[in-house]
């Protein structure tokens, strides 16, 4: 009723903000309720506001039982210099607060909220009262004057700072009740207009006649001496201005403002994110201490985001791993003194949600990264060996060892990512990185794997087997996101088929578990022969017998760069001796040609969705670069004696028809830019979701970040689509010429 607006006007404005949790709290709590919340959660300003509060209605036996459990938390014992400089911070954050809300001019003319008004006077006295009111009772009044005359009569202020402040508290409420009568409205401003400033100065008594001189004029004296005396009292640090915020963070709209003026794509959320990551969300309450970290390093945190692809997704990143750690104190101590991690996360958060998410869902992997520096480290295939045997050989459950294995697989592959990110590691040590993970994976899932087959039916002893791979892990190219393709052969007594086929199912099986730090690998076995239609596991003789007469022209290319990974050593080099002679045997004929290149518009006809471009599988896409290199290394076989080159196979087998000029001159170097453009767009889009992704974004955000990342002059989002379709057309047209001329 107090507030109600009726043609009369209202009696008064009631404010209940200031209730535990704000405006998100329950309007009226317990006493026991406030106690708990103002203890446990109660912040500095609530502190100060709290020094005024008294009995002013209802039953006064609760009002002073209410105050009473009040006083240890306004009055506290010991204050240190950290509750000081919170008072200074929040006196910065309304300085910045009324800047952004009213302009510079306005704000020079609030008596309240500007420089050296009231509030700054008011802050001063609250202070000494917080400072020495637990052992000066004199000191717990609630009147700012009273409160003025008890620090002069106690020494805490100098004659002329007490003269000052008083002289200038007085004369700005003298002030203020003038304004706001004659407006009748709540108002702090300083009329503008000439007129009235002359005659408010008459109703003041001051002497306005000097030429030029105004009400302002005065108003700016004594603001200027008022501000001089805070400073005194809360002295700061200067702070460079790229490591301040320009606005309040509670302030969201005026930080939106602040974020879409950087060029941030969700301003909005990503305001929300920078407040919560200050302030808590709502009925959560983060220490004073860390709100005074963050202010430290907040800043710099904006300014990295900036600087990556997708901005909004490095605040939405800080902000989640703060709720996926509970504890904001210690993360952000660690922030604030490692600065240089707050740029490795804005990589991660801008670049990949799959890190992202491994970070948010297993924090201590970014621990052990930052304890043991890992990340300046380059890919080891020696450790993964050790890492992985040692989870396999510390035994237990199966479960626990898949587990563990896991474990170390997705925290080397968020290694590998993070310095691709950092550029800490070009494309191919990252390839390479990743392809001696998946080999190391593959060997110890073996070992687990021969000591869980079901033998109930009996031990099979006389059996050799090798487990090979093709495709991107057999030609040393694996990506985040591919699967792997493999052949498991075998030989040996009746029991051996059997056991193998056994042996294969547990791999594939361990390799799918999923465990608290995700699965393995997917694992295709299609290309073993006759495909789907045969057997999962293939003994020796059906292998030799298909592979030389049934084995057809596409298989010979899939199969260039298969190599052994796990199994019998001399079975598995006697097994290669077979598939060489199969892919090497002769050239293709002009027949076989013409049905692999009509093999490869089926698979862009079955695998392309109308209207999109797919790198891969499109025309003019990467599978048609990898089919040439395929051919060309099928057509120019190893010599006996000459060692198979263990770099990544299609950007080697480009360099060396380079330098050999097994094609045309110009075309190597244009599919060589073909091929690296595919792979910069594979990774952006792989390491993101860690998924087999070849689609390209044909708009919007996701076709932003991608562009931004790959940076290419002259192919801005705008044009970029555009750029990567007229490569694919090149590469579509080099294609054909080669496959062409053989056909």
């Amino acid at each position: 009723m107090l507030n109600d607006t009726t043609e009369e006007g209202f009696v008064f404005r009631v404010d209940l903000d200031l209730r535990p949790e704000g405006t998100k709290g329950e309007i009226t709590n317990s006493i026991g309720a406030m106690e708990i919340y103002y203890e446990s959660w109660g912040r500095q300003w609530e502190r100060q506001a709290l020094i005024k509060a008294r009995y002013c209605g209802g039953s006064r036996q609760v009002a002073e039982e209410t105050l009473e459990r009040l006083h240890p938390f306004v009055y506290r014992k010991y204050l240190d210099q950290k509750a000081i400089d919170e008072i200074a911070s929040i006196k910065v954050r309304i300085d910045q607060s009324l800047v952004a809300q009213k302009g510079p001019k306005r704000a020079g003319r609030d008596i309240k909220l500007g420089r050296g008004g009231i509030r700054e006077i008011e802050f001063i006295v609250q202070a000494l009262q917080l400072l020495y009111g637990a052992r000066t009772p004199e000191l717990q009044v609630k009147s700012t004057l009273e409160t003025l005359d008890v620090c002069d009569s106690l020494g805490l202020l100098s004659t002329p700072h007490y003269r000052d402040l008083k002289e200038a508290y007085i004369f700005y409420r003298r002030i203020e009740n003038r304004i706001q009568y004659y407006h009748g409205t709540q108002t702090h401003l300083v009329p503008e207009n000439e007129e009235m400033q002359k005659l408010l100065a008459k109703q003041m008594g001051v002497a306005c006649e000097g030429e030029g001189f105004t009400l302002l004029d005065e108003v700016k004296r004594r603001r200027e001496r008022v501000r001089k005396i805070f400073d005194s009292f809360f002295t700061k640090s200067e702070e460079k201005t790229d490591e301040t915020f320009p606005v309040p963070l509670d302030d969201e709209k005026a930080v939106a403002d602040w974020l879409d003026s950087l060029r941030f794509n969700q301003p909005e959320m990503s305001a929300r994110a920078l407040n919560f990551l200050r302030n808590g969300r709502p009925f959560t309450h983060p220490s004073e201490n860390s709100r005074t970290i963050f202010d430290r390093f907040g800043p710099l945190i904006v300014a990295e985001a900036v600087t990556t692809p997708w901005p909004d997704h490095v605040l939405l990143g800080f902000d989640a791993l703060v709720e996926a750690r509970h504890g904001r104190d210690m993360l952000y101590d660690l922030l604030d003194k490692h600065r240089p991690v707050i740029k490795l996360l804005s990589a991660i958060f801008s670049s990949s949600e799959h890190l992202t998410n491994i970070l948010l869902r297993h924090p201590d992997i970014l621990d052990r990264m930052l304890v043991f520096d890992l990340v300046d480290m380059p890919p080891d295939t020696a450790l993964y060996r050790r890492e992985l045997e040692s989870s396999f050989e510390a035994g237990g459950a199966l479960e626990d060892q898949i587990t563990r294995v896991n474990s170390f697989r997705i925290a080397e592959m968020l290694r590998l990512g993070i310095r691709g990110i950092l550029g800490l590691a070009d494309r191919f040590e990252t390839m390479g990185g990743l392809t001696a993970l998946a080999e190391e994976y593959l060997k110890v899932l073996s070992k687990i794997a021969c000591g869980s087959v079901d033998i109930s039916s009996g031990f099979c002893d006389d059996v050799r087997w090798t487990l090979l791979a093709a495709g991107k892990l057999g030609r040393r190219e694996m990506n985040f996101g591919s699967d792997i393709d493999l052949l498991i052969f075998y030989e040996g007594g009746d029991c051996a088929g059997d056991y193998v086929t056994k042996l294969a199912q547990t791999i594939i099986r361990l390799s799918g578990i999923m465990t608290p730090y995700g699965a393995g690998y997917q694992i295709d076995m299609r290309l073993r022969p006759e495909g789907e239609m045969g057997p999962l596991t293939v003994s020796y003789k059906a292998m030799e017998s298909y592979y030389n007469s049934r084995g057809v022209a596409w298989e010979r290319l899939a199969l260039v760069g298969a190599r052994p990974i796990s199994g019998d050593e001399v079975f598995s080099e006697k097994v290669q001796s077979v598939i060489r002679r199969f892919i090497f045997s002769a050239p293709l004929t002009a027949i076989e040609a013409k049905k692999i290149m009509d093999i490869r518009e089926r698979i862009a006809d079955e695998k392309v969705k109308p209207g999109a471009v797919d790198i891969k599988f499109g025309r003019g896409g990467m599978i048609e670069i990898e089919f040439i290199c395929q051919w060309l290394r099928l057509e120019r076989p190893l010599s006996d004696g000459e060692r198979v080159d263990e770099r990544p196979f299609t950007i080697t087998t480009l360099k060396e028809a380079k330098e050999r000029a097994w094609l045309e001159p110009g075309v190597a170097d244009q599919l060589i830019d073909g091929y690296m453009l595919f792979r910069s767009i594979e990774d952006a889009l792989r390491m993101d979701r860690e998924q087999a992704v070849n689609q390209l974004p044909l708009s919007g955000l996701a076709l932003y970040r991608v562009a931004r990342r790959l940076n290419i002059p002259g192919a801005g989002p705008d044009r970029f689509v555009g750029y990567v379709k007229g490569v694919m057309k090149n590469i579509r047209r080099l294609y054909l010429e080669f496959g062409g001329a053989r056909a």
